[in-house]
């Protein structure tokens, strides 16, 4: 019988615990749901003017992607099939300055990165059988 009492009282015990750790690893896992994590959806510069768009493990097997100018006109727009992973080259040397956003929707998630083009004209006078003597900036 106390054996028994005993070996009841550990088993109650160790549900306890185990319920407790599944309540804090269920929230945990709520929580990172919740947030759309940017950590997923990269833009990152690899060239002047050429970026790459990377989005991993998306939850849609259809991507949207876009680009617009800071009045929100359109100036790209793409739906893509994809499995585990988006990836895309744009090469944006034909844009005007102005500031632009690339937006990738999958699902109910949405990402957005805002970034300015902006150009800088360097002027360079060389003489014949010399280095540049005169570097102006504008």
């Amino acid at each position: 019988m106390k054996n028994n009492f005993y070996l009841l009282r550990q088993v109650s015990c160790l549900i306890l615990i185990l319920a407790a750790l599944s309540e804090a690893h269920s929230q945990n896992t709520t929580r990172k749901s919740d947030i759309a994590f940017y950590s997923d959806f990269y833009v990152m510069q690899v060239r002047p003017m050429k970026f790459k768009i990377s989005y991993s493990w998306p939850e849609t097997d259809r991507v949207l992607v876009r680009i617009s100018d800071g009045n929100n006109n359109l100036i790209f727009t793409e739906t893509a099939l994809v499995y585990k992973k988006y990836q895309k080259l744009f090469d944006l040397s034909s844009f005007m300055d102005g500031q632009y956003t690339f937006e990738l929707f999958d699902g109910e998630k949405r990402f957005r990165q805002s970034f300015d083009i902006s150009t800088k004209t360097t002027r360079v006078a060389v003489a014949p059988n010399t280095k540049a003597l005169f570097i102006a900036d504008f």
